[in-house]
This record gives structure tokens, sequence and C-alpha cells, in this order.
């Protein structure tokens, strides 16, 4: 890797464990940026699926759940768009509901992994557990949810700075 590449990568580290870390110090407005990016995100993503099933579908077969992916993908981008403080309220329970679902999907796969012998299926059971528990709190205390993502992305944030002055150092080693 060039050296200038590696700087940038330095940077785009030090960067990403700032901004981890204002974002764990500044819940409120790190909530509503989160919002308004995520937004902005939903709204070009549900464009190009509409256009991808447009333009994709006379030379093959496709799915109308593309479409309907990315129509229901550019309405929940407006809606986050359009009041960001009642976008807020709708991520943090979209946010509370993934969660639910995904601990009551590890329960079940718990289960299923127990009736394989599969060893180790009791720790997959206690996160699922603890998903339905957490899912069931943000649902019911909103506030807690913002917190949950709040403290996710930011720790997303610094573990992804973190990985890139690992590589600025690795990388400078290798030949």
């Amino acid at each position: 890797m060039k050296t200038f590449t590696r700087i940038l990568v330095l940077l785009a580290g030090i960067a990403m464990i700032c901004l981890g870390i204002w974002f764990v110090f500044h819940p409120g407005i790190s909530l509503l940026s989160f919002t308004f990016f995520i937004g902005i995100l939903m709204l070009v993503v549900g464009v190009f699926q509409i256009f991808s099933y447009f333009s994709n579908r006379g030379g093959q077969k496709v799915s109308g759940w593309i479409l309907a992916e990315g129509i229901l993908s550019v309405l929940l981008g407006i809606l986050l768009l359009a009041d960001q403080l009642e976008g807020t309220v709708t991520l943090v329970l979209v946010f509370g509901m993934w969660v639910l679902f995904a601990g009551i999907m590890r329960t079940i796969g718990a289960f299923a992994a127990k009736g394989e012998n599969v060893q180790g299926w009791g720790w997959i059971l206690a996160l699922g557990i603890l998903g339905i528990i957490l899912g069931f709190i943000s649902l019911f205390n909103p506030i807690v949810g913002a917190i949950g993502i709040v403290i996710l992305v930011g720790t997303f944030f610094i573990v992804q700075g973190i990985n890139c002055i690992a590589t600025f150092f690795f990388v400078g080693k290798v030949k």
C-alpha cells in the first residue's frame, strides 16, 4: 500500500474513533443525524432497487419483491427525512422490533441446535433470550432503545477506527 493511502487509512481511523466517542457522549444530536443519514440511505437504495427492477425486467425474470422493497425503502426514507423527530421515534421502534425478532429467531435456532446435539446451544439460547428481553425493553421504553442505537453505532465507529489504525501499522510492515 502506498504511503499516501496508508496515511489516509490512519486519518480515517482517527476520525472514526473521534466520531464514535462523539456519538456516545452526544446521544440526542447523534440519533437525529443518524436518522437523517439512514433516511438518505433508504431513499437512495429504494430508488436504485426500483430502477433495477425496471431495467432488468426485460432481459431476465425479476421478482416483484425487489420493486416492493424499493417502494417501501423510498417511503420509509421519505418518512425519516420529512419529520426527523417522528423519524427517530420510528427508527427506535424498528430497532426494538429487529432486536426482538432476532432474539426470537436465535432462541428457535438454539432449540434446533439442541436437537442436532450442537455444543454451545445454551449460549445461543442465552443470547436469544437476552435479545427478546432487550427488544421488549426497547419497544416499551424508547429512550433505552435510542441509547442502545447510539451506543451500538458509536461502538461500531470506534472498533472500525481501531481496525483502520491497526491496518496502518500492519500494512507498513508487510513487504
